[in-house]
């Protein structure tokens, strides 16, 4: 098993995965402030039921759409963790035996550095 002892940071985080997280966050904060009492109390006032309408259509497609992006992303997120999943499972396994064995403390070190290193490469890619 091969692990890198990398360990990055959310700032060193690819420049599109930062761009799609902050896309999305301000997607959210929109979404919060359509469902703020100001923006509703202003289309409750409002006499034409048309806008009305449109108003709580358009938010909730807003809503739904966002949740779909969201999905998408997570979808290609656990697809590319899935192949991190026998590297970890296996670490953890190593990990666990390391510790039985209380006497070997150069291998519990060797091997949290090993688990710690898949849990970094997972990081990198989410």
């Amino acid at each position: 098993m091969t692990y890198s002892h990398t360990i990055l940071t959310s700032d060193q985080l690819p420049a599109m995965d930062r761009v799609r997280a902050q896309f999305l966050d301000r997607l959210r904060e929109c979404e919060l402030e359509l469902n703020s009492s100001k923006i509703q109390n202003i289309f409750e006032a409002e006499t034409d039921i048309a806008k009305k309408r449109k108003f709580i259509d358009d938010r909730t497609d807003l809503s739904v759409l966002r949740l779909k992006l969201e999905s998408v992303v997570l979808e290609k997120v656990a697809a590319r963790l899935k192949c991190f999943e026998d590297d970890l499972n296996e670490g953890i396994n190593d990990l666990k035996e390391s510790i039985k064995s209380v006497n070997k403390t150069v291998d519990i070190l060797t091997t949290i550095k090993n688990v710690t290193g898949v849990i970094a490469r997972i990081l990198v890619i989410l």
